[in-house]
């Protein structure tokens, strides 16, 4: 056998070797644990806040029937979503090992978790609407609202705000899972260089 010969295969085999920088990804694994414990905590808070809410128009004996039926499925969709959220969640908080493999594997499962949980979110926009229209159709018809000015003025503000909060997240919602999948990719290239 040559000896030049196995140089040459150990360099190509050295050149094949995945090149990924450990101190970052760990880094980045850290910065990305931290990030997902800021937004769990304001989900949370907006959680609380909307639980809060929903109690108030559940306990409010001048709130009719219509909106404590109303109440009651929000109610069910906020802690379904919390439930739901955490579920996505589970297993992403740390890797089995701090390993290349184990912290790639840890950001792979991240970016799905990351992907499910934003269309969780755009799913509950249509759940919310296809239970909050029905109930709120008498007082969309324009002859009820164009002739009540405190309507009117609820409805538009209801519109604007929605309309302000909903679209752009929407938009984050669809960039972010474009990313991540982006980001999926890479990773699992990685992966299957460490496991050739």
């Amino acid at each position: 056998m040559n000896p030049g010969d196995d140089w040459a295969r150990w360099g190509d085999d050295w050149q094949r070797q995945p090149t990924v920088d450990a101190d970052r990804l760990r880094r980045r694994v850290r910065r990305k644990r931290r990030q997902m414990q800021l937004v769990l905590g304001f989900e949370w808070c907006a959680a609380l806040f909307a639980i809060g809410q929903v109690l108030r128009l559940l306990l409010d004996p001048g709130i009719g029937l219509r909106w404590k039926i109303w109440a009651g499925l929000a109610l069910l969709l906020v802690s379904a979503s919390v439930y739901l959220s955490l579920r996505v969640r589970r297993g992403t908080w740390q890797a089995a090992s701090d390993g290349m493999p184990g912290l790639l594997r840890l950001s792979a499962k991240r970016a799905k978790a990351g992907i499910r949980l934003a269309w969780l979110n755009i799913a509950s926009f249509p759940v919310l609407l296809a239970f909050t229209l029905p109930l709120a159709a008498p007082w969309l018809a324009p002859s009820r609202w164009r002739h009540d000015p405190a309507l009117e003025h609820l409805l538009l503000l209801q519109v604007g705000i929605n309309g302000i909060v909903i679209v752009p997240l929407l938009v984050f919602f669809a960039v972010y899972i474009r990313r991540q999948r982006r980001r999926l990719r890479r990773i699992e290239a990685m992966l299957q260089d460490y496991a050739e």
